[in-house]
């Protein structure tokens, strides 16, 4: 069985029935086993700022409370697994931080490539980007 550290853009096309991924991504959903999809406090607060974001949502934005609300309901699901930062995260994440150009936009990338590496779960995602992470086994939805 393959357990995942799920990114947002894959949660929120899960979540949000007119996103263009929508289909693929539910369709990837539906056969999860229990526990298989983990979700961590980044991408848990990912996922309600960008439904809380206008035109991430194509004007549907929602507030923060109800976004929460949803993410909750998600985790009530048993194939979602909220995870807690694994002991090795600080042994892994410095050595993600070797990317050609410094920019601020791959910290947070770096630091879920090392949350799932030291969890031990592959990374789903829609974002190419993160291929570049040595260790990382990602799985590319969609492909």
């Amino acid at each position: 069985m393959n357990s995942y550290l799920v990114d947002v853009n894959v949660w929120l096309a899960l979540l949000v029935r007119q996103h263009p991924h929508h289909a693929v991504t539910r369709e990837w959903y539906r056969v999860l086993a229990a526990g298989a999809a983990g979700m961590c406090r980044i991408t848990q607060l990912g996922i309600i700022r960008l439904m809380g974001t206008a035109n991430v949502m194509q004007g549907e934005a929602i507030p923060a409370a109800q976004a929460w609300l949803s993410v909750q309901e998600l985790l009530g699901d048993e194939r979602v697994e909220f995870l807690e930062e694994s002991a090795g995260i600080n042994t892994v994440l410095p050595g993600l931080f070797r990317y050609r150009v410094p920019t601020p936009a791959l910290v947070t990338d770096a630091y879920l490539a090392a949350f799932a590496i030291a969890s031990r779960r592959r990374f789903v995602t829609r974002d190419r980007g993160f291929q570049q992470f040595r260790g990382l086994e990602v799985e590319i939805l969609g492909d």
